[in-house]
């Protein structure tokens, strides 16, 4: 089961990574959050939130990797092929924030705000825990050809969804224009890259008609090397574009879009925590910049 797999996996990162780390990660992660204690009601699931951020959504700048992907490629030779196959089959999660579609007998229907992305996950007390037009944020992980919760969320009042929704729009604005660049760097490639294979079987001919040639190469030759220079130039737009997909994809959309949602998820996690300890006062007096 997913939960015994995470239970694994925090056990090795409690074992194997140094407590200074973990506790520098904690501070980092709390700056954002906010801290907590121990008499807090939400303490166990904001420590569960932590561990699984600390492990799926921490980069490490030196690799751009996120821990889970580390500590995979550092252990594989020491490890077995089920707990290896077992890691990586969780190693990829989605944390966002979700609203409730629709609730049935052990599954719920969920839509990423972020992606817009609908997802049918499955948890066996779906009707206890969710209600239709929630908001909340969750971590789904795929396993045997299914979506699970990991089991750790954090629920936002109704009434604040008004002040949440803007600002997901916001982020979602700055994600689409990356993603409608790399469309058009992708479209550019593919022209070039069609260019290039009609350059190369140009050259492919001319070659063809030297070695058959008997006398008054000049011509050729020249042409050939016309035919050269281009394929060069050309392969150096193609080196540019392909730098420039890279880009896009790791930094700009995985990593700075990530980082992106988690600072908001984040911080909407820190108007939560005062709000559960300050009941008194209003959510909306609470999520509001």
């Amino acid at each position: 089961m997913p939960s015994e797999i995470l239970e694994d996996l925090y056990e090795f990162a409690a074992q194997s990574i140094p407590s200074n780390k973990i506790l520098e990660a904690k501070k980092q992660y709390q700056k954002e959050t906010g801290e907590i204690f121990e008499d807090d009601k939400s303490f166990n699931t904001r420590m569960g939130l932590f561990l699984e951020w600390y492990l799926f959504d921490n980069y490490l700048p030196e690799k751009s990797k996120i821990l889970i992907e580390v500590l995979i490629e550092e252990n594989q030779p020491k490890w077995s092929k089920e707990k290896l196959e077992a890691f990586q089959n969780i190693s990829t999660t989605i944390n966002s924030l979700f609203l409730v579609k629709a609730i049935k007998e052990k599954e719920v229907k969920i839509l990423n705000l972020f992606s817009d992305e609908i997802y049918t996950v499955q948890e066996i007390d779906s009707q206890l825990i969710f209600r239709k037009n929630d908001i909340f944020q969750g971590r789904i992980i795929s396993y045997k050809d299914q979506f699970c919760f990991t089991g750790n969320y954090c629920f936002h009042p109704l009434e604040v969804h008004k002040f949440i929704k803007p600002q997901i729009k916001l982020i979602k604005k700055i994600q689409n224009q990356h993603k409608k660049d790399l469309r058009k760097i992708e479209k550019l490639l593919h022209k070039e890259n069609k260019i290039l294979e009609k350059q190369v079987a140009k050259i492919e001919k001319i070659n063809e008609k030297l070695s058959n040639t008997g006398s008054n190469k000049t011509r050729l030759n020249q042409k050939l090397s016309d035919l050269q220079n281009n394929k060069n130039d050309t392969s150096k737009v193609i080196q540019i574009l392909e730098k420039d997909i890279v880009t896009l994809k790791v930094e700009k959309i995985k990593i700075d879009g990530n980082e992106l949602i988690n600072k908001l998820i984040n911080k909407f996690a820190y108007m939560n925590l005062k709000w559960e300890r300050s009941r008194q006062i209003n959510a909306s007096d609470i999520y509001s910049n």
